[in-house]
């Protein structure tokens, strides 16, 4: 049975759980959200596919892209449909929203789980120590484990917010309507070096290089954090109350994932 598992990821987290489900579950797809939402075209799957979706949890919602990805997704034909979040708590799944986003696109969301990965939301805190997260990351393999087996066998899964996440979630609505504006918070040291990093990861093109290194935000920001994270140098800040904090991106990602996020691959 074919699976495409559709994915967005900030700083490698929902990455490297797409591709542990890709590894344990035979004709397994990756494709990522950004690169279809750059082309802009209708997504129709393939008839009695299993079909998921793989996201960080932002403010205990979905992010604004993966919302706007549903309006190019025709879930129509899908045999089987689920959902994967990320998160840094343990606060569940954001499932009445992602079940009205399926039900739109024409398929009920016949499961959803939660996964805990190493927190990454540097403005509030700092990531955990290496051993905190080594013993993160080990746990989320083995929750993938059991999800695989029930995506196999198509079971029905349905993991809701826990009591403190039903009530966190009356955050998203705010958080989500000013996402745009969140690059307004980022500050440039300067450490800067211009090597346009920042620019050329960006899954929402949101960064134009300027003259002498420079940049401008383009205010269409996911506020996922990829440029602060990944920046060689930690040049970036947001707002400044992260310059002193450690910078995080999962062990196992790259540049060259986050390029390939967006169908930008580049050879130097």
């Amino acid at each position: 049975m074919k699976t495409i598992l559709y994915y967005f990821t900030g700083t490698g987290n929902s990455l490297a759980v797409a591709k542990a489900i890709s590894t344990r579950l035979p004709d397994t797809e990756l494709v990522p959200i950004p690169k279809l939402m750059l082309a802009g075209e209708k997504v129709i799957v393939p008839d009695d596919t299993n079909i998921g979706i793989v996201y960080p949890l932002y403010a205990m919602g979905l992010p604004k892209i993966v919302v706007n990805f549903f309006t190019l997704l025709d879930l129509s034909h899908a045999g089987y449909v689920f959902s994967v979040v990320t998160e840094g708590g343990k606060s569940g799944s954001p499932t009445k929203q992602i079940t009205a986003l399926c039900e739109k696109s024409g398929h009920i969301l016949d499961a959803a789980w939660w996964i805990q990965m190493p927190d990454n939301y540097i403005p509030f805190s700092a990531p955990p120590e290496k051993s905190v997260e080594k013993t993160i990351r080990e746990n989320a393999l083995r929750k993938v484990a059991v999800i695989v087996e029930d995506i196999k066998n198509r079971r029905n899964s349905i993991v809701g917010f826990s009591v403190l996440g039903n009530v966190l979630k009356l955050m998203y609505v705010p958080f989500i309507r000013n996402i745009n504006n969140f690059d307004k918070k980022f500050v440039v040291s300067p450490s800067c070096n211009g090597c346009q990093i920042c620019v050329r990861i960006c899954p929402v093109n949101n960064i134009r290089a300027l003259p002498h290194g420079k940049k401008e935000w383009l205010h269409k920001c996911e506020g996922c954090l990829a440029c602060l994270q990944f920046c060689p140098v930690e040049a970036l800040s947001c707002g400044g109350k992260t310059a002193n904090r450690p910078r995080y991106h999962h062990a196992n990602a790259t540049v060259e994932d986050m390029l390939e996020q967006k169908g930008s691959i580049e050879t130097n």
